[in-house]
C-alpha cells in the first residue's frame, strides 16, 4: 500500500471532527463540569456542587462558577482561583463584544468573507490536533487536548501543582504557625468557623495584599463588625414577636474574681448574647437582680418574653417572683443544670462519698506525680488516662470515680506485677500506702455504689448541657426511651 493511501484516513479523520468537540476544548469552563444526557438532551453538572445546567450552555455554567450577579445562583463551593478565572474570562468576552459592536460596518477582506464556518472549524480542529496556536496567539487546543483537565476528579496533576502541594503548602503552613506562635494565638483558634473563609478571602486577593494594621482593626473594622452584630440582633426581633423568647441569666466568676452576669435570649432561630453586667461592687440582692432583669425584659419587649431562666439561689428565686408579679405573661423557672449540680453537691457532702472521692484523688495524684507509676499505668490500661477529681467541680468528681473504676483490674494488676514489686519505688512509704489504697476492696465497693447512684444524674446533666440540639426534646426522648 502506498504512503498516500496510509495518510489519507488520518487527514479525513481530522477534518471530520465535529465542531462541538473543538468548542468544548476552547472554553476553560468545560474543565469544571461533567456532561450527561437527560431525555436526549445534554445537561451540564457543576463539579463543585450538585447544580444542574439545563439551558444556556457553557456560558450559563461559567456565570454560575464566577458568581455573576443577576445571571444564576453562584456556586458556594467553587475554589477562589477558579472563580477568579471564570470572572476574568467573562469580562474578557464582554470587552471583545463591545469592541466588535463598535467596529461594525468596517470592510472585511474577500478572503475572510469567502471562508465558511465549516472551513474555519475544520482548520481549528487540525491546528488543535498538532498543538498549533491560532493567529491571535491563543492556543486553540494543543497538547492539552490529549489529557484530562486538571480540575476534574481523577485528573493528572501537573508538575507545578505537585511541587506547590508539597513545598508551597508547607511554606504557607509554617508562615501561619509562626504568626500564631508569635502572637500567642491559641491553637484551637483554627477550629473557628471564620478561619478558612479568612484564608480563602486572602487567596482571592492574590499576591501583594497587605493586611490591615492595628488602628484599622481596632477602629473602623471593629465598629463595622459591632454594627453587623446589632443588625443581627435586630433581625431576631421579628422572630421574638412571632414565637416568643426566653431570657437566660448566667452568673459566674472570672479569673480576676469579678462577679459577672451574662444575659442571653433564646428563640427557635438561635441564642444571642445581649450583654454582661459586672456586679462585683454590689450585693446580689433580690431587688438588684430584679432591676437588672427588668431592664433586659423591657429591651427585648415585655410582650415577647414568655420565660426567664436563672440559678436556683434564693435571691434569684425572689427576683423571679417579682418579675412574674409585674409581667403577667412571663413565668420564671430555675436552671435544670444548676439544680442537678446542687444535687450532686449535696451527695458529695456525705461522709462515705467524700472519703471515697478523697481516696480516688490520692491514687491519681500519686500516679501522675511519679513517672514510673504513670508509665506502668498507661502500659496496663493501653494508654487510657484517668480523670483527676477537682475540689470545686461537683460533677467532675463523680465522673472521675467512673474513670478510675473502669481500669480497676488493670490498676490492681499493675501494683502486683513483677515490674512494680522489683522496682525501687515499691520500697517507698508513699508507694506502700498507694498500693494499699489500690488493693482496698472496700474502696472499690463504695465506688461501684456511688457510680450507680450518680450515673443517671451525670447522663441527665450531659443532655442538659448539649449545644448540638435543644435540651428539652432530648430529655423527653430519654424519658420515653427508658
Amino acid at each position: 500500500m502506498s504512503a498516500d493511501n496510509t495518510e489519507t484516513p488520518l487527514v479525513e479523520e481530522q477534518t471530520q471532527l465535529p465542531q462541538r468537540y473543538v468548542r468544548q476544548k476552547t472554553d476553560p469552563a468545560w474543565g469544571h463540569c461533567t456532561q450527561q444526557l437527560e431525555n436526549g438532551k445534554t445537561i451540564l453538572v457543576c463539579l463543585y456542587c450538585p447544580k444542574v445546567i439545563k439551558g444556556g450552555g457553557i456560558n450559563r455554567l461559567k456565570s454560575h462558577l464566577a458568581g455573576d450577579p443577576g445571571q444564576i445562583v453562584r456556586c458556594k463551593n467553587v475554589p477562589a482561583e477558579v472563580q477568579r478565572l471564570m470572572g476574568a474570562n467573562i469580562d474578557e468576552v464582554r470587552k471583545k463584544r463591545k469592541v466588535n459592536e463598535g467596529s461594525q460596518g468596517t470592510s472585511t477582506s474577500p478572503t475572510e468573507e469567502s471562508s465558511t464556518p465549516h472551513e474555519v472549524s475544520n482548520s481549528n480542529a487540525n491546528l488543535s490536533r498538532v498543538g498549533i496556536s491560532n493567529t491571535k496567539g491563543k492556543n486553540v487546543g494543543g497538547l492539552t487536548d490529549f489529557f484530562m483537565p486538571r480540575t476534574t476528579p481523577g485528573s493528572q496533576p501537573t508538575i507545578k501543582s505537585v511541587l506547590q502541594s508539597k513545598e508551597g503548602l508547607e511554606k504557607c503552613d509554617i508562615a501561619i504557625a509562626k504568626w500564631m506562635i508569635d502572637a500567642s494565638v491559641p491553637f484551637n483558634a483554627v477550629n473557628s468557623g471564620y478561619y478558612q473563609p479568612m484564608i480563602d478571602a486572602i487567596c482571592s486577593m492574590g499576591s501583594g495584599y497587605k493586611g490591615p494594621n492595628m488602628q484599622r482593626v481596632r477602629g473602623f473594622l471593629l465598629n463595622n463588625l459591632v454594627d453587623d452584630v446589632k443588625k443581627l440582633v435586630e433581625s431576631y426581633r421579628a422572630i421574638w414577636k412571632h414565637t416568643g423568647c426566653t431570657i437566660m441569666a448566667d452568673g459566674w466568676t472570672d479569673r480576676c474574681r469579678r462577679s459577672l452576669i451574662n444575659f442571653l435570649v433564646y428563640c427557635p432561630k438561635g441564642t444571642i448574647f445581649l450583654k454582661s453586667v459586672d456586679a462585683s461592687q454590689h450585693s446580689k440582692t433580690a431587688e438588684l437582680l430584679y432591676k437588672l432583669f427588668r431592664d433586659v425584659v423591657l429591651f427585648v419587649g415585655a410582650e415577647n418574653v414568655v420565660h426567664i431562666v436563672t440559678d436556683n439561689a434564693a435571691n434569684y428565686v425572689a427576683a423571679g417572683k417579682l418579675l412574674e408579679a409585674e409581667f403577667s405573661k412571663l413565668y420564671w423557672s430555675p436552671c435544670a443544670a444548676h439544680c442537678v449540680n446542687l444535687m450532686l453537691q449535696d451527695i458529695g457532702k456525705f461522709e462515705d462519698v467524700s472519703e471515697t472521692v478523697s481516696q480516688a484523688s490520692k491514687i491519681t495524684k500519686y500516679i501522675y506525680n511519679h513517672c514510673f507509676a504513670l508509665f506502668l499505668m498507661r502500659d496496663h490500661t493501653g494508654g487510657r488516662e484517668i480523670i483527676r477529681p477537682a475540689p470545686t467541680r461537683f460533677a467532675t468528681n463523680f465522673i472521675a470515680l467512673q474513670s478510675i473504676l473502669a481500669p480497676k483490674d488493670a490498676l490492681r494488676a499493675m501494683v502486683t506485677s513483677k515490674k512494680w514489686t522489683s522496682s525501687t519505688y515499691a520500697k517507698d512509704v508513699k508507694a506502700k500506702r498507694f498500693v494499699d489504697q489500690v488493693l482496698d476492696s472496700g474502696f472499690w465497693d463504695k465506688c461501684v455504689e456511688i457510680v450507680k447512684l450518680t450515673k443517671p444524674l451525670i447522663r441527665f446533666l450531659r443532655l442538659l448541657d448539649s449545644e448540638d440540639k435543644p435540651s428539652m426534646s432530648s430529655l423527653y426522648q430519654a424519658f420515653f426511651s427508658n
